[in-house]
Parts: C-alpha cells; sequence; structure tokens
C-alpha cells in the first residue's frame, strides 16, 4: 500500500469511530487485530481489546454521552507500514461533564488493513471521567 492509501484508511477510520459504526471498523482491521492502550496507571486503563471488542467501545462509549464521542485528528504522518495520528476528542456525558482528552496514535497497517493501534492519552483525563463506568475489562456497560 502507498503512504497516501495508508493515510486514508486512518481517514476512514476515524469516521467510522465517529459514527460507533461496528461494521465499518470491522472491515478495516485484520483478524488478528490488537487495540493497546498504553497508559500506565491506573490499572483499569491497561486495555488490550481484539477486533470485536475495539469495534463496539466507540458506540458503548457513546452509550454514556449525550452525543457520540468525536475524535478529530489534527496531524496525520505516514511512513512505511505505520501511520501516526494526533487528536483530540470531545464528549459531553449524561451527568453534564466534558470529556476533551489529547492522543497519540500510531496504527501499524498489513495487507491495507489495520492490524494494531497504540493509543496514548491523558490517563488521568481518562480515570477522571471514565473511572467509575468501565467494567474490570475496560468495556463501558450497555
Amino acid at each position: 500500500m502507498s503512504i497516501e492509501s495508508n493515510k486514508n484508511l486512518i481517514s476512514k477510520y476515524f469516521e467510522a469511530v465517529n459514527r460507533g459504526d461496528d461494521e465499518a471498523i470491522l472491515a478495516l482491521v485484520t483478524d488478528d487485530f490488537e487495540f493497546k492502550s498504553m497508559h500506565k496507571n491506573p490499572e483499569f486503563l491497561r486495555i488490550s481489546w481484539g477486533k470485536e471488542q475495539f469495534a463496539a467501545a466507540p458506540r458503548l462509549m457513546s452509550g454514556q454521552m449525550n452525543k457520540p464521542l468525536v475524535l478529530t485528528p489534527s496531524l496525520v504522518i505516514a511512513e512505511g507500514n505505520h501511520v501516526a495520528a494526533e487528536a483530540e476528542s470531545w464528549g459531553e456525558m449524561k451527568d453534564g461533564r466534558v470529556y476533551n482528552n489529547a492522543y497519540h496514535f500510531l496504527f501499524t497497517i498489513k495487507n491495507g488493513l489495520i492490524a494494531q493501534v497504540k493509543e496514548y492519552s491523558c490517563s488521568f483525563t481518562a480515570a477522571d471521567v471514565f473511572g467509575g463506568t468501565v467494567d474490570e475489562n475496560g468495556q463501558c456497560p450497555e
């Protein structure tokens, strides 16, 4: 795949995540896909998911919000089979709190699909908003 093809794939990824579209997300990832949160602490944010858990996460998170969570990429850089993206999230929780976090994502592309996503973000912000709303597997309840 070309650099531009890889960047276009990541653009489609952000669109699918923002829609909370499980099927569209699944169509963009490999069968052995891995999502890995790179948080060190707190422990409940150290997440490693396969494709089904990951595809459901945006929809489940958005279920706790007045409107779906929006991830807005600000910079996307690609080289070889890797794409790096800076992004910001915004979502208003049903209790009125706002979830606004900064991210760096590192994507690994294999055969035109996303094989791995490593997410780096502010764990304090995530824990502050989602600390009491995820289960022991890091999943948001339906």
